[in-house]
């Protein structure tokens, strides 16, 4: 007899089929479906015809997404090919048209690079590294000279590139090691910028006083002073991002539950205006602390 619990006959012909029961089909419903209780274990013979066909759900989506993945590889390759293509007309440096002045250097392995002679003598010229600006391989000395050849046919006006490798290279020297002793100098001041952001958002206010004023105030006004003193203009837009960096974004702005942070921003501002000048920053430090005590 047919209960609510029995499964269909057809689900039962498929675990006889599995139980391999001969002459299933010919059985009534409630013969078949107490014989696969009593003789086959029903409730195991479900269990795995319902792993199979998990197995085959699973194996059917992996040839979908493999077929899926194939397609967006194709789809890729044609347009890296076409960005290829594009980008054989387009100066790499300015990322614009070549235009008519173009220089073309032969890499050892054979592939070609095409710039704009204007805007690769500019590069050489300001970054004094007389090297390809995408492979970074040198240019030899005859590079260079065919570079200067199609300048001063196009009457670009523009200072030989081959005399400034061999004439000014100390002067490149000196010019990357303020540019390298500089990054070095911002690194160290943004350490000590953010050990002030640290200090403002976990010290209590006696002990964050007392790390300001002693030891981060004096440290930060005297790395400071170097990089103005080296390079006023990026002193400048340092500050700007050492400020920022300590407010916070607009959307989560930094918790000054004590009013320190206030009082690091008005000193970093009058740094700022005094340009990092040995001994100003004492009495600044004494005026913004001085409502503590200190």
């Amino acid at each position: 007899m047919q209960t609510r619990s029995s499964p269909s006959l057809a689900a039962l012909h498929r675990l006889a089929r599995q139980a391999s029961i001969p002459d299933y089909k010919s059985l009534p419903k409630s013969v078949l479906y107490r014989r696969l209780q009593e003789q086959f274990d029903l409730e195991r013979l479900q269990r795995a015809a319902s792993r199979g066909s998990k197995t085959k759900r699973a194996l059917s989506s992996t040839e979908s997404d493999s077929t899926d993945t194939d397609n967006i590889h194709t789809r890729s390759k044609k347009k890296s090919r076409k960005k290829l293509k594009d980008n054989e007309h387009f100066d790499p440096i300015m990322r614009e048209p070549l235009g008519k002045n173009v220089y073309t250097f032969i890499r050892p392995n054979g592939t070609c690079a095409q710039f704009n002679v204007e805007s690769l003598v500019d590069y050489l010229l300001c970054t004094g590294d007389f090297i390809d600006p995408e492979s970074r391989l040198p240019f030899s000395d005859k590079d260079l000279m065919e570079i200067d050849n199609i300048a001063q046919k196009a009457d670009l006006k523009k200072s030989s590139v081959l005399a400034a490798k061999r004439d000014s290279a100390q002067l490149y020297a000196d010019r990357n090691f303020v540019r390298d002793a500089l990054q070095g100098l911002e690194r160290c001041t943004g350490e000590v910028v953010a050990e002030m952001l640290n200090i403002v958002e976990e010290c209590d206010p006696e002990e964050a006083e007392m790390r300001l004023l002693m030891r981060e105030f004096p440290m930060f006004a005297d790395l400071y002073r170097q990089i103005c003193a080296a390079d006023a203009t990026f002193a400048k837009q340092c500050m700007r991002s050492w400020q920022l960096y300590l407010r916070g974004p607009p959307n989560r702005p930094v918790i000054d539950e004590y009013g320190l942070l206030q009082d690091v921003l008005q000193f970093l501002r009058c740094l700022e205006i005094h340009e990092g000048q040995p001994g100003v920053w004492n009495p600044i430090a004494q005026q913004q602390f001085q409502q503590f005590g200190v």
